[in-house]
């Protein structure tokens, strides 16, 4: 018989015990649980134990064909929403620590210019130091936008989307 896995999980997590603790209480296999819970199907003799030891409904636990299909419709409707924002809130984040970063070096190019204006390094440390900043300033912004194209492929979205 066909039966509501999300269900029959979030019972037996709702009390805290591990599909090893079912199985003790239930008398079901260790196998057998995990079975119900990944496929959505156990005997009536199954079904009748697990209703006895959650203390509900045979019925409550077995659900029709199209039950079934919307619910885990549902589900993956929902995962898919939150894992989309959760992407794009990680995106955002990313262009908060790149425009951290980008000020981070604008305030070296800053310190750098002033000191060689007040005559604190000469003209050899000054190009040094401006050019080592910049080259890291470079692949700092290659890195952003690597890490952005990527998660933007994953996402499916252009730029004008966020």
């Amino acid at each position: 018989m066909k039966v509501n896995a999300v269900h029959l999980k979030s019972l037996r997590e709702s009390r805290c015990w591990s599909q090893q603790a079912l199985s003790e209480f239930s008398g079901l296999s260790l196998r057998t649980i995990q079975r119900i819970e990944a496929k959505s199907v156990a005997s009536k003799e199954s079904i009748k134990c697990l209703a006895a030891v959650y203390e509900v409904p045979v019925q409550s636990l077995c659900v029709s064909d199209s039950a079934i299909g919307e619910s885990s419709a549902e589900i993956d409707e929902t995962q898919l929403q939150k894992r989309s924002t959760q992407s794009k809130l990680k995106l955002k984040r990313m262009y908060i620590q790149f425009a951290f970063v980008f000020a981070c070096h604008m305030f070296g190019f800053l310190g750098i210019f002033f000191a060689y204006d007040e005559q604190r390094i000469d003209s050899e440390m000054f190009q040094i130091l401006k050019n080592g900043l910049s080259i890291v300033l470079v692949f700092s912004a290659l890195y952003f936008m690597y890490r952005a194209h990527k998660l933007k492929r994953e996402l499916g979205i252009g730029s004008s989307e966020i």
